[in-house]
């Protein structure tokens, strides 16, 4: 058996409807895993697309869907991206905001990042996007009657994996004075909905999942469109990963696959993916891929019930960032959909 990815558009649909049940308007941020962003425009033609580069503008059908991220664009270039038929741009700084005001034609819709409070441990070796909330209130008032304006936005940055900083409606009145919130037609509150990981768990999505509400019922009484932006929330729980053991060493097992070639996703933000069956107790596998490399570790200490060559390793939440790289000549893994 050769390793492979499975996607499961039932298990898709089930994560959008979790979020559609919060009357929460969705826009799929399509750099998580573009295969996810293609099943959705067959089975959710209600979720919208946020692009963030211009190669993949052409894999979106409905370009009126698409929500365009500036970073760094020359004006030809936003003339070349609004002339697709894109409405939709969001900036975080105010050379991309200058840039945009000059290529538009005609009428876009704006949103303007806006720096929120981290603190989480190890935030700060990450670039923040965004300009501060003074700024933000400033920008408002001087463009707020711009006639290539149609509607004005925020849109909120926020990490993946994010399991606390999530106090948006405070933040909001906080940041925003009430000049700017009745400007404003929409707010996105940014991705950074957590999925469950070895070290991750999701039962703080009730907890979150309130939290929205409560932002949501507040940006009403501005008439303001609330927009959720889930990535690794729709992508990683839809699609699970099967490997196969070639050799068993001891304690360790390797498989026939490498994260260089499946899930970069685990050394780059430290996720480690559950796998299948594993136990409680027992005796504990370092689970390896079969590149030469010594950070090649999906899972350092995995409860399995006697594991041999032949048998198969199915990792899962594992649809989140599984790119591949050209480092010794992989090819991208296969995607199974069912």
């Amino acid at each position: 058996m050769d390793a492979h990815f499975i996607l499961s558009k039932k298990i898709l649909k089930e994560q959008v409807d979790l979020l559609k049940d919060l009357r929460l308007k969705i826009s799929y941020s399509y750099k998580t895993n573009r295969e996810v962003g293609n099943i959705l425009q067959e089975i959710a033609p209600e979720v919208d697309f946020s692009i963030h580069a211009k190669e993949e503008i052409e894999m979106i059908q409905d370009k009126s869907k698409i929500s365009f991220f500036t970073q760094a664009e020359s004006v030809e270039e936003l003339k070349e991206i609004v002339s697709t038929g894109i409405k939709n741009f969001v900036v975080d700084n105010e050379i991309d905001l200058n840039n945009i005001l000059e290529a538009a034609a005609t009428k876009i819709n704006l949103s303007l990042r806006m720096k929120f409070q981290e603190h989480r441990i190890g935030s700060g070796k990450y670039f923040v996007y965004g300009m501060p909330s003074r700024r933000i209130n400033e920008i408002i008032s001087e463009i707020k009657d711009n006639p290539l304006i149609d509607q004005l936005g925020i849109h909120i940055h926020r990490k993946s994996q994010n399991t606390s900083e999530w106090e948006i409606k405070e933040e909001l009145e906080d940041s925003l004075t009430k000049e700017s919130l009745e400007r404003l037609n929409i707010i996105n509150f940014g991705g950074g909905l957590p999925t469950k990981y070895r070290s991750y768990t999701s039962k703080v999505l009730p907890y979150i999942f309130q939290k929205l509400t409560n932002a949501k019922e507040f940006l009403e009484q501005y008439d303001i469109q609330t927009i959720i932006e889930p990535g690794r929330f729709l992508a990683a729980p839809c699609i699970k990963l099967d490997t196969e053991i070639i050799q068993v060493q001891n304690e360790n097992l390797i498989i026939n696959t490498t994260i260089y070639n499946c899930a970069l996703d685990n050394i780059l933000t430290g996720t480690k993916m559950l796998v299948e069956g594993e136990q409680e107790e027992g005796t504990a596998y370092l689970i390896k891929g079969n590149s030469p490399t010594r950070d090649d570790i999906f899972r350092y200490k995995v409860k399995l019930d006697n594991p041999k060559v032949g048998d198969k390793i199915t990792f899962l939440n594992a649809g989140a960032y599984n790119y591949t790289t050209d480092f010794f000549g992989y090819k991208k893994l296969k995607t199974e959909i069912v």
